[in-house]
């Protein structure tokens, strides 16, 4: 975990062997084939993003809060492929979630990512507050399928609710999503209430989007 109490800034080099352990990680799942594109497209575009955010983080300082360093992020897709290939399910009509107020970038990356174990015991509404207050942003839906498909362990320590992303219940309830484990130890996607804590539910957070 970071720990600082001053501003830092990030340094690229450090973050290097990260997205290219992440970038191993959805070739080795067949992301090209899953998007219609050739390896060498796919790696071609990753690889643009990299020299992209390098530039920016260039003189970025932050107080930094999250456990994770860099996160890439596959928005594009369809939702229910990519929670199967991190073996996980969910029996919610996809077509009820709403979330993100912009299309977000087809790939891109987030920085100072929070898997939700700061927020354990906390309710996804003073969550959110708590993050206004920090200048940080909720996890949406691909952002923690995301975190899943390269940190599955997490889900060990701790449930993740993904206050960025919701989903209208039958009763036109917006509500928070929610990853757990089945009963047979896989992930599974479901819906938390917005003003409850629970002991074993964290809301995960980002601090900059590339």
């Amino acid at each position: 975990m970071w720990i600082f109490d001053k501003k830092e800034k990030f340094n690229a080099d450090s973050l290097k062997p990260i997205f290219d352990a992440q970038k191993k990680t959805l070739l080795d799942l067949g992301y090209p084939e899953m998007l219609s594109v050739s390896v060498d497209d796919f790696t071609k575009k990753l690889e643009a993003l990299w020299e992209t955010c390098v530039k920016k983080i260039a003189d970025i300082e932050i107080s930094k809060k999250g456990n994770v360093p860099l996160l890439l992020v596959i928005s594009q897709g369809n939702a229910q492929e990519k929670i199967q290939k991190i073996k996980g399910h969910s029996e919610l009509d996809f077509n009820n979630l709403e979330g993100e107020a912009q299309i977000p970038p087809p790939i891109y990356i987030l920085l100072d990512v929070e898997d939700g174990q700061n927020m354990v015991a906390k309710s996804p509404k003073d969550a959110l507050k708590k993050f206004q207050k920090e200048g940080r942003s909720a996890l949406s839906i691909n952002e923690s399928v995301a975190l899943l498909t390269h940190y599955p362990e997490l889900l060990k320590d701790h449930y993740l609710i993904s206050a960025g992303s919701f989903y209208t219940t039958k009763d036109n309830e917006s509500l928070p999503l929610l990853w757990l484990l089945d009963e047979h130890k896989h992930p599974e996607l479901h819906y938390a209430w917005f003003h409850i804590a629970h002991g074993s539910y964290g809301v995960g957070s980002y601090g900059i989007k590339v």
